[in-house]
């Protein structure tokens, strides 16, 4: 549970403070975010030498953060937001340095920076780009601003949030994300259990013997048992007197939806429900019908991705005469003409122990099911959250695992370049920042489809494709910046991959034929 404290946690106004509009530019800028967690991490070792900071998991327009083997409190959390602000108000130089990998060793290792010294110790070269601020040293893992005093630009706070403390650039209040953090903490638990809870420590796992075959089947018993904790769930709401008959499911590109649906469906069936499929991307309004091109009669106005743009009234109806045991018509939507083809399919009336499975970018919007009765709706929040760290105060980005996961799909089933993809992506994180990411606190859980062991399997796969990429593409930078993140892990081979894995859904041959 967040906790604002007004002794340390409140809103930072340095001198010569921008404008609003400036302030949203920044905080939504990626070198912004970086040097933030940067400075959060100088300042942390400022104000306790002997004691390592670790995280930066991304939660909403926040990082959360732990003091080692410690539960932050409220001083600790103030004297760090000190320390932070005086680097931004001295304007601290933040300058990136070569330095002798014993060297960078050694320091790592006297400091505790257990995360930063397994990297460099897996990935060696002769000498280490770091970034030093007031003498302390961190690995330079992305660009960041060249002083501290570019994070006056935008507003940053801190807030204690046990066990540890969030920093958040948020340009107005900071929305608290209890469901992801609680996920988060649950999987970090997992990787510190196997021992392997940094890019550096997964990279230590040898081909030979076991170590990655026994830590790919961790992975994935691991995804198995989410599976049953919510047939579970569900088993317990009819045993309460609150058959659930709608399961939805909704989470951003790439997280493995479709297999997870099927899977889901197949748990449910083997305790005694009947659990159907009903595809929903179909009922959108014909052309005739849809908001946007009523004004100019141009279809290009039509946005596909907003919910006024489905025929909500329809899926309400559809949905409770499939709850009441009555067959539907489910519509066929013809996306070249903008129009519904014929009466279309019929959907078969669900017996009394059945259950709807439906996933799609509006299957958490409250709209969606408002014509259900609330006891009878299960929703899924579904993400790949990974845990990994790569150094002690930055991991790799749930986006970025997604980004790799679409990327391989693209170009295994759709002949999609990187570049095509790359070009694509900003356009479709949009739209789930507007779409999903704000219900996902409403979810009854909380899926987190990360397995550990993806990035260096894609790696195996992305790493021709982005190599491909000219300095002529407008896209090139974004290819680099993808390629500079691949180097930290070692690459794996496909065949380490069970049939049944989630992985198989963008990899291909995968047992369910998910694409």
């Amino acid at each position: 549970t967040s906790s604002a404290l007004s002794s340390c946690t409140r809103r930072v106004r340095l001198p010569g403070a921008p404008d609003m509009a400036q302030e949203i530019a920044a905080t939504a800028d990626p070198l912004y975010r970086r040097t933030l967690r940067f400075a959060v991490a100088v300042a942390s070792q400022l104000a306790f030498p002997d004691q390592p900071l670790r995280g930066g998991h991304t939660l909403g327009e926040g990082y959360f953060y732990q003091l080692v083997g410690t539960e932050a409190t409220a001083d600790q959390v103030k004297k760090i937001l000190e320390k932070l602000q005086d680097l931004v108000t001295s304007g601290d130089a933040i300058t990136k340095v070569k330095k002798p990998w014993k060297e960078m060793s050694d320091y790592f290792e006297k400091h505790n920076l257990t995360c930063a010294r397994g990297l460099l110790h897996t990935r060696v070269e002769p000498e280490v780009e770091c970034y030093e601020c007031r003498g302390v040293l961190r690995l330079a893992l992305h660009q960041v601003h060249e002083r501290c005093a570019a994070l006056k630009a935008g507003k940053f706070d801190i807030q204690l949030n046990a066990p540890g403390f969030i920093v958040t650039y948020a340009k107005d209040a900071y929305i608290p994300q209890p469901a992801l953090l609680g996920s988060h903490q649950d999987h970090l638990c997992f990787s510190e259990s196997l021992g392997v809870s940094s890019v550096g420590a997964l990279n230590g796992l040898q081909q030979v013997g076991r170590g990655r075959k026994d830590f790919v089947f961790a992975c994935e018993f691991r995804q198995e048992q989410k599976l049953a904790n919510i047939t579970s769930a569900v088993q317990k709401r009819k045993a309460d007197g609150k058959p659930v008959k709608v399961i939805c499911i909704a989470g951003p590109t790439s997280s493995g939806k479709t297999t997870f649906a099927n899977k889901l469906c197949m748990y449910l069936q083997n305790v005694g429900f009947v659990a159907k499929p009903l595809t929903v991307d179909h009922y959108y309004l014909p052309l005739d019908r849809q908001p946007k091109y009523q004004v100019n009669k141009q279809r290009s106005d039509v946005d596909y991705d907003h919910i006024e743009s489905m025929d909500v009234e329809m899926v309400g109806q559809h949905l409770n005469d499939l709850i009441a045991g009555k067959p539907v018509m489910t519509p066929v939507y013809n996306m070249k003409t903008g129009y519904r083809d014929g009466e279309g399919h019929k959907f078969e009336a669900m017996p009394a122990n059945g259950v709807l499975v439906i996933e799609g970018i509006h299957a958490l919007n409250p709209l969606y099911t408002q014509a259900v009765p609330a006891d009878n709706v299960f929703k899924i929040f579904i993400s790949p959250l990974t845990a990994l760290q790569l150094d002690d105060a930055n991991t790799v980005k749930t986006t970025d695992h997604r980004l790799l996961r679409r990327m391989c799909r693209d170009y295994l089933f759709r002949g999609n370049s990187a570049s095509t993809t790359l070009k694509m992506w900003d356009n479709v994180r949009q739209g789930e920042g507007v779409w999903i990411f704000p219900h996902q606190n409403g979810a009854d859980f909380v899926m987190n489809s990360a397995a550990e062991y993806e990035i260096p399997v894609l790696k195996t796969f992305i790493e021709p494709l982005l190599r491909a990429v000219t300095p002529e593409d407008p896209n090139f930078a974004k290819a680099l910046e993808v390629l500079k993140l691949l180097e930290h892990f070692s690459t794996w081979p496909p065949g380490l991959t069970p049939e049944t894995a989630l992985l198989r859904e963008f990899t291909g041959d995968g047992a369910f034929d998910c694409h």
